[in-house]
């Protein structure tokens, strides 16, 4: 049988190539392929995520800055700066002494007033306190320094209180942190609320010391334990920090639950609330001036800290009045006024304030108890 060039048996040139290569190589190609095509999918899929995020975070931020640039807010910061300034300058004034010299009574009837008073108001020669003898054997009265401090919360409280939206003035970045927590108060509105708050303390320690004589200015109300300028010391000698930090706790704690009991609408004192809520602040400073000076306020212990430059122990002023203000939330919301059955209840109203709809507003909070 003949055969034909097309019926000539096929002739086979063996290759020195091993089968696992040969694989490979038929393979390569659409590995590579495929895993380029992979990688750009991922790639794609995580910019198309951050992309997202970036925009559903701008969409949020957005409606927040909506939600509280309004003449209302601004009034209501406004509020908080004016009325901690004036609430820290009278009170933190109570704290700097001024000296009685032991020939002057006090009387203006005195032949020797005239003399005393044109001493005082004198800069050429401030050496007349060195001999001067300082009131109260050069320690400021606790009941003069808590009574200041009472009467002025009292006083800045009903003055500006009615002008805010929500009711009151927090005057303490610890109040604001309970209300925050029990989200009568947005975080955002919280944290502009904690920045014109210490700006105020900024102010008012910065004008004390402007207008207090040098020889008087000692540390500027700082609570600091020094003969020569007769203050109290933050912490006091003897007392262990974390002894400072429960004081500081506790009474924080009797001033946030008597904040929110006299803020509820309901509440037969709720008319009565700044008094009762001064009363609250003299019963602190009362109990805690000889443990700690008494802050209750990071406010009040801030200003005078960055004026002076002084932070020994400062934790003690932040720490334990946030502690407190939390602890004092968690008792009125959860037991004595339930306000959620879970915790998951208060996650869902958390969640809430965050709208990942573009045009679904957030919520609005009311500053007062309900």
């Amino acid at each position: 049988m003949r055969h034909t060039a097309v019926d000539a048996p096929s002739i086979y040139v063996p290759i020195a190539v091993p089968c696992g290569c040969l694989v490979l190589l038929l393979l390569t190609p659409g590995c590579v392929s495929w895993q380029s095509n992979k990688q750009t999918e991922k790639q794609d899929n995580r910019e198309t995520a951050i992309h997202s995020s970036i925009m559903q975070v701008l969409s949020s931020l957005a409606l927040v800055l909506k939600n509280i640039w309004t003449l209302s807010f601004l009034r209501d910061l406004l509020c908080e700066f004016v009325g901690t300034t004036i609430f820290l300058f009278t009170s933190l004034a109570s704290v700097v002494l001024w000296p009685q010299l032991p020939a002057w009574d006090g009387s203006l009837s005195s032949p020797t007033s005239d003399h005393h008073l044109h001493a005082l108001s004198s800069e050429s020669d401030p050496s007349f306190l060195s001999d001067a003898q300082p009131l109260s054997e050069c320690h400021p009265d606790p009941l003069h320094v808590a009574l200041a401090f009472g009467a002025s919360v009292a006083v800045v409280s009903v003055c500006l209180g009615p002008a805010t939206s929500g009711g009151g003035v927090h005057l303490n970045p610890a109040v604001t942190l309970a209300l925050a927590a029990g989200l009568r108060v947005s975080p955002w509105r919280a944290v502009l609320y904690v920045g014109a708050q210490l700006l105020g303390a900024l102010c008012a320690c910065a004008l004390l010391m402007g207008m207090v004589p040098a020889p008087l200015r000692g540390h500027l109300a700082l609570n600091e334990y020094c003969f020569s300028v007769c203050l109290f010391f933050q912490v006091a000698l003897g007392v262990h920090p974390c002894q400072a930090f429960t004081v500081e706790t506790a009474i924080t704690f009797q001033l946030v639950v008597c904040v929110l009991a006299t803020s509820r609408s309901k509440s037969a004192f709720h008319l009565l609330g700044p008094v009762v809520v001064g009363l609250s602040v003299i019963l602190g400073n009362l109990v805690a001036i000889g443990y700690t000076g008494c802050g209750m306020n990071p406010a009040r212990s801030f200003g005078p800290a960055v004026v002076t430059l002084k932070f020994q122990n400062h934790w003690v002023y932040w720490v334990g009045p946030c502690a407190g203000a939390l602890l004092a939330g968690l008792l009125h919301d959860l037991v004595l006024h339930p306000r959620w059955a879970s915790p998951g209840d208060w996650l869902a109203e958390f969640k809430e304030l965050f709208p990942k709809d573009p045009l679904k507003q957030p919520t609005t909070l009311e500053h007062t108890v309900e």
